[in-house]
């Protein structure tokens, strides 16, 4: 059986307790084996992941093309307004908080979501871009930045910059990142308002609230991306 039986076996469950032996060895001892492997995993998490999305976005057409009656949909209305409520940050805020920055930054951080290059079942999977945002969906951050790295070798993107500058954030690496973030004025405009969101993060994460004020401004004043939670963000640095 070849490697990439192996590992083709191992997803359909179908290994025998003999090849899996194989597979556990290979897995210890190959490292291009590993890495092939690792990749697999990510992919299909990443394929599995926009496959459950479709599915929710199908079954959501499904019931708002359906007749239901008014008590029905009254029902249904207050039950998606509680757990809108309960999802909005400023439904638990009650003035300004206690929190550290470190606090503050690891309750508003989240990488931001892949918008410009989704994955797509079927699609060649080995050009490096392809690779960078599987890894950077599959939160194999370490991974990414070798990929988005790799990328920004062969020719300046400010989009994929911005992307790196996430994945330096969420490893730590907030002087990398912030540098990054200042310096990438080639961005699309459409990710601009985006971009002063995670610059506030990151000075908020280096203790520069001076300079988290006025990115939080500007991504208030653009009106466009996460404003609510910059304004309440704003509150809680006064």
């Amino acid at each position: 059986m070849t490697k990439d039986q192996l590992i083709a076996h191992y997803f359909s469950k179908t290994l025998s307790p003999e090849t899996q032996k194989e597979f556990d060895h290979l897995l210890a001892t190959d490292t291009k084996f590993k890495k092939t492997f690792k990749f697999q995993k990510n992919l299909k998490t990443v394929i599995k992941k926009e496959t459950q999305t479709q599915l929710k976005e199908e079954l959501q057409s499904i019931e708002n093309s359906t007749k239901t009656s008014s008590k029905t949909y009254i029902k249904w209305l207050v039950a998606a307004s509680i757990i809108l409520l309960l999802a909005l940050p400023s439904f638990w805020y009650f003035g300004p908080s206690n929190l550290d920055n470190d606090a503050l930054f690891a309750t508003n951080f989240k990488p931001f979501e892949n918008v410009v290059h989704p994955i797509v079942r079927g699609e060649d999977s080995n050009d490096l871009k392809t690779k960078a945002f599987i890894s950077y969906e599959a939160k194999e951050y370490e991974e990414a930045l070798n990929y988005f790295n790799a990328i920004l070798k062969e020719s300046d993107n400010a989009t994929m910059s911005f992307y790196k500058a996430n994945v330096l954030l969420q490893l730590n690496k907030n002087d990398e990142a912030i540098k990054i973030l200042e310096q990438n004025n080639e961005l699309p405009k459409k990710l601009k308002t985006q971009q002063q969101w995670y610059l506030a993060l990151a000075y908020i994460k280096i203790n520069n609230t001076k300079k988290a004020k006025a990115s939080l401004n500007t991504v208030i004043n653009n009106g466009t991306y996460k404003t609510k939670a910059a304004e309440q963000l704003l509150e809680q640095l006064d």
